[in-house]
């Protein structure tokens, strides 16, 4: 009896060969664990041995997913079934997650906790079935691995031992791998942020240098196109395109477009709501075209007319105040197709272009009404102006009339017209003033010839309020000048002198040479500048207390002498008085232009 029960050989052998075949197993897990990086493929190559070494079926791990309290299978052999998810606490699988305890049964059937729902939905019978939770190193469940149907019999306390072994070395690889996921995902999602974070930055860069394009713009045409030129940049697109809304004839305009056949474009006159940018401007709604060959909303025969094919289109509306004013429309993108945030940020460019068109807008009727009511001021004091030139005129036509000697009447006929030219060069310089145009016509003029024949002026001026007039010209050379500009310097600061001096007093005018400049300067005996004045005493309408000041002559005045590349000061001196420095190169480095006909 007690030679039956020694174990054979041949059982020896078996056990050992068994013995050997789960250590290999062992160690074959152990190095896929380290040499497998990706998780799926980790988990099937371990049911795969897993299958092999305990002899069953098939088997499948579930991971535990604590947000929506669920396992699901990761892996699953067979061919009918590619995902299993189970509450916790539901089935087998959901069973050993929440209790952390192996399950051992011999006839699954048998035990209420098996859910015998997924073998009517696969047609799988399930007989035997191995679980085994899969601890994580603070001790909570990450998954279970399940083994089912051992081929001859039940599963033993060896293929529990077995099994729990190799959980345990799973589960350091799962938990490896979903921290590693997590990091990677945690990566993604900052790189992500990153991206978004630069392309804000760079779409308010964009905002920023519209905005600056159009403040810097003198025109509505210059900013359209300077708004236009850097969305298509910004968009990575061929061409762009601003569309005004209809107007009275229902017709609707380009205002704008960057890109080929751009001229073209502007001239096209359509029928309202022609076109995916009409569409846009009638209806008030944006609209993307990665397919025009499919949309009826585009009209072929203009890409025909243009030669220049549409592959994508993105077009938004431009509304002021809840009306649609037209649409800012872009063609081409160069890679890929536009998406909602190209509409995005495009509608927050045609947001700009509409704010931008009505402040164009809005300053192009003030300019014009300031320049009306600027005209209209000139004109008040043209009269003024002129009552110097014509009192000197009418003071020669009396000579004339008296004097019978022909040379004496031509010379004061001479002077009469050289008055009258005065006032026409006068009058035109009034109304280039107001339509902000320069014009030189620069000459060579000897300064104390110059000082000479216009003192008769200047004491003409003078005589209103009786002041004396002081000439000091220490300088006998020329400069290159617009003679007639400058001698309305000279009138405008003699009739700020006397205006200044109602009662009398006098006006010294000094000439000094300095190395590449000549210095005029202009002292009074009157009260000074009005402190209220002396920070924008040289600019358009300002007067201060004068009974005929229109507040053009110092403006004038400083404009002159910018357009000779000069400047000028005013100050109250020490001694008294107003003194008034102008400083006039001897060659200036202007742009000569041919003066405008009168």
């Amino acid at each position: 009896m007690a030679d039956a029960k020694r174990p054979t050989l041949a059982g020896l052998r078996s056990a050992l060969g068994k013995t050997e075949s789960r250590c290999q197993a062992m160690l074959e897990v152990g190095r896929s664990l380290t040499a497998v990086h990706d998780l799926d493929d980790l988990l099937r190559l371990v049911m795969e041995l897993v299958t092999r070494i305990t002899e069953a079926d098939r088997s499948t791990i579930f991971l535990v997913d604590r947000d929506r309290r669920q396992v699901w299978s990761k892996v699953a052999q067979g061919e009918t079934l590619k995902e299993i998810r189970l509450p916790l606490g539901k089935g087998i699988a959901g069973w050993v997650a929440q209790t952390g305890k192996t399950l051992n049964l011999s006839d699954a059937y048998a035990d209420k906790r098996f859910d015998q729902d997924v073998d009517r939905r696969t047609g799988y019978r399930t007989c035997s079935i191995l679980a085994v939770p899969l601890r994580g190193k603070q001790g909570g469940t990450l998954g279970v691995i399940e083994i089912l149907n051992k081929r001859e019999g039940s599963f033993s306390e060896d293929d529990e031992r077995l099994l729990d072994a190799i959980s345990s070395q799973v589960a350091v690889a799962v938990e490896n791998a979903q921290l590693i996921q997590s990091v990677l995902a945690k990566n993604a999602a900052l790189l992500e942020t990153q991206q978004r974070l630069a392309r804000k930055v760079s779409e308010l860069d964009v905002l920023h240098q519209l905005e600056a394009g159009i403040a810097a713009a003198q025109s509505l045409d210059e900013m359209l196109e300077s708004l236009l030129r850097k969305a298509v940049q910004l968009f990575r697109c061929e061409a762009g395109s601003i569309l005004l809304a209809a107007n009275e004839q229902g017709e609707t305009i380009f205002a704008s477009a960057v890109g080929p056949a751009k001229d073209e474009v502007k001239r096209l006159r359509l029928p309202r709501g022609t076109g995916v940018a009409g569409w846009v401007a009638e209806h008030g709604r944006p609209a993307i075209v990665n397919d025009p060959e499919g949309d009826g909303r585009h009209p072929r025969d203009i890409d025909h007319h243009l030669d220049f094919p549409v592959r994508n289109i993105l077009a938004v509306p431009m509304a002021l105040g809840g009306e649609v004013i037209g649409a800012l429309q872009f063609l081409n993108r160069q890679r890929g197709d536009f998406g909602k945030e190209d509409e995005q940020l495009a509608a927050l460019i045609a947001g700009q272009a509409a704010s931008a068109i009505q402040l164009c807008r809005h300053r192009e009727e003030s300019e014009k009404a300031g320049r009306l009511s600027s005209i209209g001021q000139m004109l008040s004091g043209v009269i003024h102006d002129f009552r110097s030139p014509m009192a000197i005129a009418a003071g020669y036509v009396q000579l004339m009339a008296k004097d019978c000697d022909i040379a004496a009447r031509r010379r004061h006929s001479d002077l009469v017209m050289r008055q009258f030219e005065f006032m026409t060069h006068m009058t035109n310089e009034l109304l280039a003033f107001a339509k902000g145009e320069t014009t030189l016509l620069l000459t060579k003029v000897y300064v104390e010839r110059f000082v000479e024949e216009i003192a008769e002026n200047l004491n003409q001026e003078l005589s209103l309020s009786k002041a004396k007039l002081n000439l000091q010209c220490r300088y006998e050379g020329a400069i290159r000048v617009d003679a007639y500009k400058l001698r309305r310097v000279f009138l405008s600061l003699a009739r700020n002198a006397r205006e200044a001096m109602p009662d009398g007093g006098e006006l010294a005018i000094r000439v000094e040479e300095e190395p590449d400049e000549v210095r005029f300067e202009f002292a009074d005996t009157g009260p000074g500048i009005p402190n209220e004045v002396r920070g924008n005493l040289f600019d358009s309408f300002v007067t201060c207390g004068k009974e005929h000041g229109t507040g053009l002559g110092l403006a004038m005045a400083k404009k002159f002498i910018d357009e000779h590349g000069g400047r000028i000061t005013a100050d109250n001196p020490p001694a008294g008085g107003a003194l008034f420095r102008v400083w006039l190169p001897k060659r200036p480095q202007v742009k000569l232009e041919p003066p405008t006909p009168s």
